[in-house]
C-alpha cells in the first residue's frame, strides 16, 4: 500500500461515508434512549400540550370574532392560532436545537470522541437535529389532536389541501435549519449563541404572526417589514390557507408562500452548510473541540 492510500486510512475518511443512514438512526436512537430516559419530563411535556391548547381555547374567548374576521381569517381564533401553536416548536427546534446540542457535545466531551470515529460529522449533526424533529412531531399530533377531538376545531382536509399543507411544512422545516447550522456553526467557534439564537427565534415566532393576524402591523410598517424578511411568516400564511380554507398548491397565496420558501431555502441551505462546515474545521484547526 502505498504511503497516500495509508494516510487515507488512518484519517478514516472512507470509513466516513459508508453506511450514512445507519449512522443517522444510530445517533437518533441513542438521543431517543437519553431522552426517555427521563419518563417524568416526558409525562410533563405531553401534559403541558394539553395546557397549552386549552390556555388559548380560553384566550380566544376574548378576542372579538369579527375583527378576526375583517384580517380575512373566519370567526374562530382557536382555529387561527392552533396551526401556529402546533407548529411553532418545529421552528424552535430548527433554530435552536443544533446549537443548543453542539454546546452540550462540546461540553461533555464527547464531540471530541465522535470526530476521531469513522462518523460522518454531517450525518452525526443531523442525527442530533432529528430528536428534536420527533419530540416537535409528538407536540404537533398532540396539538391537532386535543385541539380538533376535544375542542371541536375544524380544519378542512382534501387531498390538495393536505399536500399543500406537508410541502409548505417541508419547506419550512428546511428554510429555518438553515438558520439553525449558521448558528451551530457559530456556536462551535464562539462557544457563546444561545441568547443571540432565543432572540432571533422569539422574534421570529411574535414577528411571523403565530398569535395574531399579520395585518394588526399595518399601523407599524417597520415591524411588518421586518415579519417579511422570515421564512415563517410565508409557511404560516400557507399552512392556515390550507388548513381554514382548503387551499391548494394552485391557490395563488399559497403558491406564492411556496416559492418564496423554496427560494429561501435555495439560498440559506448552502450558506448554512458552509457555516457549519466552517465552525467544525475551525475548532479541529484552533484543537478547541473539548473546550467550552
Amino acid at each position: 500500500m502505498r504511503a497516500a492510500e495509508l494516510v487515507d486510512v488512518f484519517r478514516g475518511e472512507e470509513l466516513r461515508q459508508r453506511a450514512p443512514l445507519r449512522q443517522f438512526l444510530g445517533i437518533v436512537w441513542a438521543n431517543l434512549k437519553i431522552l426517555l430516559s427521563y419518563k417524568s419530563w416526558v409525562i410533563m411535556d405531553l401534559l403541558s400540550t394539553v395546557a397549552s391548547v386549552v390556555m388559548y381555547y380560553f384566550v380566544g374567548l376574548q378576542v372579538d370574532p369579527v375583527r378576526l374576521a375583517v384580517s380575512g381569517w373566519g370567526t374562530s381564533y382557536l382555529t387561527f392560532s392552533l396551526v401556529g401553536v402546533a407548529t411553532s416548536n418545529y421552528l424552535w427546534t430548527c433554530l435552536t436545537r443544533l446549537s443548543h446540542s453542539t454546546q452540550h457535545e462540546i461540553r461533555g466531551g464527547t464531540l471530541e470522541t465522535v470526530a476521531v470515529t469513522p462518523v460522518n460529522m454531517l450525518v452525526f449533526f443531523l442525527g442530533l437535529t432529528a430528536r428534536g424533529y420527533l419530540v416537535s412531531l409528538l407536540y404537533l399530533i398532540g396539538v391537532f389532536a386535543v385541539g380538533t377531538m376535544g375542542l371541536g376545531v375544524r380544519f378542512i382536509l382534501t387531498p390538495g389541501s393536505v399536500i399543500a399543507f406537508s410541502l409548505l411544512f417541508v419547506l419550512m422545516l428546511v428554510a429555518n435549519q438553515a438558520l439553525g447550522l449558521m448558528a451551530a456553526g457559530i456556536v462551535m467557534v464562539h462557544k457563546r449563541g444561545d441568547p443571540v439564537t432565543f432572540i432571533v427565534a422569539g422574534m421570529n415566532e411574535f414577528l411571523a404572526g403565530v398569535l395574531y393576524p399579520l395585518e394588526m402591523l399595518k399601523p407599524f410598517p417597520a415591524l411588518q417589514a421586518v415579519s417579511m424578511m422570515f421564512p415563517y411568516t410565508y409557511a404560516l400564511d400557507g399552512m392556515r390557507r390550507a388548513l381554514i380554507f382548503g387551499a391548494t398548491v394552485t391557490d395563488g397565496n399559497v403558491l406564492a408562500d411556496i416559492v418564496i420558501l423554496s427560494l429561501f431555502s435555495a439560498i440559506l441551505i448552502p450558506v448554512g452548510l458552509k457555516v457549519l462546515q466552517w465552525g467544525y474545521r475551525t475548532i479541529r484547526v484552533l484543537g478547541t473541540t473539548s473546550s467550552y
